[in-house]
């Protein structure tokens, strides 16, 4: 359904409004909306005071559609929850809203615009305008009052909301959407929606290598499309440059500067971990430990599983079973020998393998084992434990700016 939410005040004056090129002719603006506007039902939010006073010129129309709804006057901030819940509860899930704000207390405006947001975002609601009936300025217009149409500043929530969700989430579902809402933006545009959804989807399915490199061209790709949204989205260049100032941050490549490679990876780590992300910290945490065991032994990085897992990965939990008498010294590999003999970190390093494995398997094996880890024991366990012994060994192999 189509619904117009309108407000009334306790004062009249009869004046002209243009809409569209057209004049309309009105005590209250409401009235020149039924004239230009097509709706299923008009809600009228009146106080006691205004519904004495003013409403009498909309039941003067006859239409049924019309319906007064009682709110209070707003004094507190009780009052104004009660004229939220009174509008909220009038419109369904899917409506089509149109919001007048032309009269009433000045507090309005702003409450409406809250509105706005919490339909859209709550009850999938559609805001098809949010008109004001300029009739102040109407006075050095020949007496004809605009009406202004500021629905396009509720997109500014959308904007800020989906921002906030890709640079907490890495989720860029929205903001790609926004870009690209019907499929017919510009190649600019698109180019920019398709680099958000594959940044995007890499960083949710933590495939940092795959992050690196589509995160070189994100922000060239969000420069040109924001020349041209400057006027349909004027607060695309605040979000843009939050967005490159995030994901900037693990652009990186192994082949050619390992070090810094490792750095970006471990901003990386720590940002998943921040944003309440376990899974992808943990399960990156472990392979940032096999690459940078790899780099401090001197090897060139490599995926290949016979070296990551079956040397370096070995290597390392053969240390933590000679920490419990499970293994001797002697039955460790090559590189285990090299760290348990040359390394004073290897102590720090046996502890982080000892509590990572545990909490990263829980997760990565969705609970599914023998004395699984409880929930509230993995988070303890990553954040209390994990993180700070992976600090320790960050700053102890001198590997900078990585947190």
């Amino acid at each position: 359904m189509r619904k117009i939410i309108t407000f009334l005040g306790i004062q009249a004056k009869k004046t002209t409004y243009s809409f569209e090129g057209v004049n309309y002719n009105g005590e209250v603006f409401a009235e020149a909306l039924h004239q230009f506007c097509t709706y299923d039902s008009m809600l009228v939010c009146v106080t006691s005071e205004a519904k004495k006073k003013t409403f009498s010129i909309l039941e003067k129309l006859e239409d049924e559609r019309i319906e007064a709804i009682d709110i209070p006057n707003g004094e507190t901030t009780e009052e104004m929850w009660e004229t939220f819940k009174a509008i909220t509860d009038r419109v369904n899930e899917n409506d089509n809203v149109i919001f007048d704000i032309t009269h009433g207390l000045r507090s309005l405006p702003f409450l409406v615009f809250l509105f706005a947001a919490y339909l859209k975002a709550a009850k999938d609601v559609t805001i098809e305008a949010i008109y004001y009936g300029a009739w102040e300025l109407g006075f050095s217009n020949n007496g004809i009052a605009p009406v202004i149409n500021l629905s396009e500043f509720v997109s500014m929530l959308d904007w800020i909301t989906a921002t906030d969700q890709f640079t907490q989430t890495g989720d860029a579902q929205r903001l790609a959407k926004l870009l690209n809402p019907d499929g017919k933006a510009s190649n600019i545009t698109k180019k920019a929606a398709t680099t958000l959804s594959e940044v995007s989807l890499a960083t949710l399915l933590c495939q940092p290598l795959q992050l690196a490199t589509k995160a070189q061209s994100l922000e060239s790709d969000l420069l040109k499309a924001q020349e041209q949204l400057q006027l349909t989205a004027p607060p695309f260049e605040m979000l843009r440059q939050r967005i490159t100032d995030t994901f900037g941050n693990f652009i990186s490549d192994f082949q050619k500067d390992a070090k810094k490679a490792l750095e970006s990876q471990f901003r990386l780590i720590i940002w998943y971990q921040n944003n309440n992300r376990l899974i992808e910290a943990m399960t990156l945490a472990r392979e940032w430990l096999i690459n940078a065991v790899t780099y401090r032994l001197g090897l060139p990085f490599t995926l290949k599983i016979s070296t990551r897992e079956k040397l370096i990965a070995r290597a390392i939990s053969g240390l933590e079973m000679v920490s419990r008498d499970d293994l001797t010294v002697e039955e460790l590999n090559e590189y285990g020998r090299i760290i348990y003999d040359t390394w004073t970190e290897k102590d720090n390093l046996i502890q982080l393998w000892n509590v990572l494995q545990p909490v990263r398997n829980g997760l990565d094996h969705a609970g599914h084992q023998d004395g699984a880890m409880s929930i509230s024991k993995i988070v303890k366990t990553a954040n209390e434990k994990v993180k700070p012994l992976l600090i320790n060994l960050a700053i102890t192999w001198e590997l900078e700016n990585c947190y």
